[in-house]
């Protein structure tokens, strides 16, 4: 049979580029003859992981307009239009069977060629309250896979299904030993003691600014190891911090799978994505939701953990020097506590989820390895 093209878009942060990346992995997996494109944005973070994890990135024009004056509104049209013809172009050259839109502003006049030339849509919406464009694209696409069961309130009735946000392989391989971490950061730090600090690609400052207030208590913990991602713009500041044996501090961690394997307690913020990998990897989190997020929605997707008995909740105001140090105190010093969070957190895990979503995409595809839904869970 002739190849199956499917095309995903949706990019700006790696929230929106990893689930993609995870379903592009399993489409691969299932269907080698498949091609797998992306579309996205020159400025996005998709500029470097697309092309880095081996797939071609088609550049698409496109900015919001939420929340935005005159002047950005102005720009969001332009850019609208400009990606539409583009994305037409595409839509007409390349002619994809099916497109999957994973979120971010460039997914718009993506996924409206694809309706305009008749190309079917899906979307995979991570959080539990969905952003402004996937509340629009979701109005005319055929499946929409959803992270949480929560954000069903948002879009029709029957097409959507709780999947569970996609992961990618090397968080599932971890979990069953395929995957572990490096030789040199498995012997940082004793077992049990181990405490992962990241606040995204880019870092967050209320972590680091909590982690440099907070470095004697965190220095003087008896036998705690700290792996702790900055950004680039506060690391060397958090460097001369915690300057000791126990402490490294990196700009960006690019193997996020070794170092959540590596840690026994994870601080950071709650992106739906990074609350997946916690799950599948099955690790305890003290989780401090980004306070500026559309619609709030880091809140709701930590509360549904805390909930779940998988970690605990502390607000960005409330994160300083002395909270953290706190309640990271109590946390490592109460190991049966540490193990029953992990054990909630790997309960909420869904690693099947990028093979789920990769098989109803090839049979919307018409491919012979397409799995049907029997249900609309």
């Amino acid at each position: 049979m002739s190849n199956i093209r499917v095309l995903i878009t949706g990019g700006g942060t790696g929230g929106h580029v990893y689930p993609g990346l995870a379903v592009a992995e399993a489409l691969q997996h299932l269907a080698p003859e498949a091609e797998v494109r992306f579309a996205g944005t020159q400025r996005g973070i998709e500029s470097v992981l697309v092309p880095r994890a081996g797939f071609r990135l088609h550049m698409v024009p496109a900015s919001g307009l939420r929340g935005l004056g005159h002047k950005a509104r102005l720009l969001f049209v332009l850019n609208f239009m400009g990606g539409l013809l583009r994305s037409l172009a595409l839509m007409i050259s390349w002619r994809p069977a099916v497109v999957l839109g994973t979120g971010g502003f460039v997914s718009a006049p993506v996924m409206s060629a694809a309706r305009m030339v008749g190309v079917p849509c899906a979307l995979q919406e991570q959080n539990a309250i969905p952003g402004s464009t996937n509340r629009l694209v979701g109005r005319w696409t055929r499946r929409i896979y959803l992270g949480f069961g929560a954000a069903k309130e948002f879009f029709k009735n029957g097409i959507c299904r709780t999947t569970g946000n996609p992961v990618r392989a090397a968080f599932v391989q971890a979990t069953v030993g395929e995957n572990g971490p490096d030789s040199d950061l498995e012997n940082f730090g004793a077992s049990g003691r181990r405490v992962l600090i990241f606040g995204g690609s880019g870092g967050a400052r209320t972590l680091n600014n909590a982690v440099r207030e907070a470095a004697d208590s965190l220095l003087g913990m008896d036998g705690a190891a700290f792996l702790i991602q900055t950004g680039k713009a506060d690391a060397e500041a958090v460097a001369q911090a915690v300057a000791a044996d126990n402490v490294r501090v990196l700009p960006y961690i690019d193997d996020m799978a070794a170092a959540l394997l590596w840690s026994d307690l994870v601080v950071c913020r709650a992106g739906a994505m990074t609350l997946a990998e916690l799950q599948v990897v099955g690790r305890p989190a003290v989780l401090v939701p980004y306070p500026h997020a559309t619609d709030n929605h880091q809140f709701h997707n930590a509360s549904d953990l805390e909930k779940a008995g998988a970690a605990l909740v502390l607000s960005d105001e409330n994160c300083d020097g002395t909270a953290l140090a706190k309640i990271l105190l109590e946390l490592l010093d109460a190991p049966d506590r540490l193990q029953a969070m992990a054990t909630a957190a790997r309960g909420l895990g869904r690693p099947e989820a990028a093979q789920k979503i990769a098989l109803d995409l090839l049979e919307m595809a018409g491919h012979p390895a397409g799995l049907r839904w029997s249900d609309s869970s």
